[in-house]
């Protein structure tokens, strides 16, 4: 099996898990709503992880574009161009009573389809590559890092390969929709959608 089909099919497999348990039958106040005040809620949840996702693929595909836009910034009613770490619950309150978790959902599902097709889009021989700093610094340089709480980020995710951001948008997501997500989920009585 080719690298390229393998993390699509284990990116495949966790999306379908996430949309099929996690956000099945949730309704928008549901998805806004945290299990305490201040705390994420799964939309926050849900926009987190898409917002890295979108970064990953373009630190990935040099030239390439994220999907965010003002057009994606209007339809979720958000007006942070970054990935959220570091918010503070102050934040976390006003953008879960702010957002809209449909157009959150839409932005997940249009950037699950980025990751798709630049997972397939590498040649075998480019995923043990390390991204170039300059990439990773025009990137981040781009809003992705709101405040200075999320300024350890830069070093951390400096020297990484390619193979490696793919993986994130696994393991990321599999860390936060079907780990903190489902605990929201529990923590409110809601039962998963199996």
């Amino acid at each position: 099996m080719e690298t390229s089909e393998f993390f699509v099919q284990q990116y495949d497999d966790v999306c379908s898990i996430i949309d099929g348990m996690v956000l099945k039958d949730m309704s928008d106040d549901q998805m806004r709503t945290p299990s305490e005040v201040g705390l994420n809620s799964l939309v926050w949840y849900l926009w987190h992880v898409s917002r890295w996702n979108d970064v990953a693929t373009r630190v990935v595909t040099p030239k390439s574009e994220q999907v965010l836009d003002e057009q994606w910034l209007q339809r979720m009613n958000v007006a942070r161009r970054d990935g959220g770490t570091g918010m503070t619950p102050d934040e976390c309150t006003t953008f879960n009573a702010e957002v809209d978790p449909a157009g959150v959902r839409a932005y997940w599902g249009a950037v699950s389809e980025r990751v798709q097709q630049v997972g397939r889009s590498v040649p075998s021989d480019e995923w043990g590559k390390t991204v170039e700093e300059s990439r990773l610094s025009e990137v981040l340089g781009d809003g992705v890092i709101g405040s200075e709480r999320a300024r350890w980020l830069e070093s951390f995710l400096a020297g990484k390969t390619r193979a490696w951001w793919l993986s994130f948008t696994v393991w990321h997501t599999a860390e936060h929709l079907l780990g903190g997500a489902v605990c929201v989920r529990r923590l409110k009585g809601i039962p998963l959608g199996l």
